[in-house]
């Protein structure tokens, strides 16, 4: 089976503010669709655009509405490592299960040993909680293998327990699960989720699962039972959707067809912000495309 979580969005009001008061229905939809957790606060949450006291509170807000068997994820990454380290603290005090952070993102580190110092030194805050490097190279522009990075981790924080992969590199995704063979491996290309599969991926963390679960245990079911071309048709869903994204804007558009989905989040904040006309009227011809899929795959 599966183990998937999806990187929530954070939800804004219409003028940008949090709006909190979403969260507890973003948890109930997730839990209702099968998802073993959430990850809050990375790249689908914006969080370069919040500041720490939104990130603590958005997390507190989490902790408050998760039901019994959500795991929590929390991104406390941050360019500033007392920064992150005050909200991997602060992560932990939540009752987070998982705390991880990318490297830094404004300029990558100038070593493998910096980059791995400044990880631990982020480890290192929350001690009684598992922490995961996040590794989105096309986000933050590190040039550093992630499997080097997960070797040198493991021995330095003995926390280390999980590398949230997202990248397209399965040669690389493979060669960081044996670099440190007990932490979890969690894939993050939605989009070519059926060749993870065939490369032994059995978690995944992803944007996409806001609001496509379901279909994703569909696709996953499939692969397992042997049948890899429909795994591959009930996948095309999101292939379309990626495309699509890569067209019209990202993340905006991922979090306004991730609201047609599910509860609405609102809007991104700067520089995503609201969809044109045109972007618009793909959400809904994409909605409706996921709605008929998931249908589909359940009846």
């Amino acid at each position: 089976m599966l183990e998937i979580w999806a990187a929530a969005p954070t939800p804004f009001t219409p003028d940008g503010k949090l709006a909190l008061d979403v969260v507890a229905a973003q948890a109930a939809h997730l839990h209702a669709a099968g998802a073993a957790g959430v990850f809050v606060g990375g790249t689908t949450g914006e969080f370069p655009a919040m500041d720490a006291a939104e990130r603590q509170s958005l997390v507190e807000a989490w902790q408050d509405a998760r039901p019994a068997g959500l795991g929590l994820g929390v991104h406390v990454g941050h360019t500033d490592l007392a920064q992150a380290q005050q909200l991997a603290a602060h992560a932990e005090s939540c009752g987070a299960d998982l705390v991880a952070a990318v490297g830094p993102y404004y300029g990558d580190a100038p070593t493998l040993d910096a980059l791995v110092g400044h990880l631990a030194g982020i480890a290192v805050a929350a001690p009684g909680t598992p922490f995961g490097f996040y590794h989105i190279p096309s986000m933050t522009g590190s040039r550093h293998r992630p499997s080097d990075v997960v070797g040198a981790l493991a021995a330095a924080a003995p926390t280390t327990a999980a590398v949230k992969f997202t990248d397209g590199d399965l040669l690389e995704f493979d060669r960081t699960r044996a670099a440190a063979p007990n932490i979890h491996a969690y894939f993050g290309r939605d989009e070519v989720l059926p060749a993870a599969l065939a490369f032994g991926a059995d978690r995944v963390i992803g944007t996409l699962y806001n609001g496509m679960a379901p279909l994703a245990h569909a696709v996953a079911a499939a692969f397992h039972r042997g049948d890899t071309a429909e795994a591959y048709r009930l996948h095309a869903p999101f292939r379309q959707v990626a495309w699509a994204a890569t067209a019209h804007g990202g993340i905006g558009f991922l979090k306004a067809l991730m609201n047609a989905l599910g509860p609405d989040a609102g809007p991104a904040r700067s520089p995503y912000g609201r969809l044109d006309g045109a972007a618009a009227a793909v959400v809904e011809e994409l909605a409706a495309v996921v709605r008929a899929a998931q249908e589909a795959a359940d009846g």
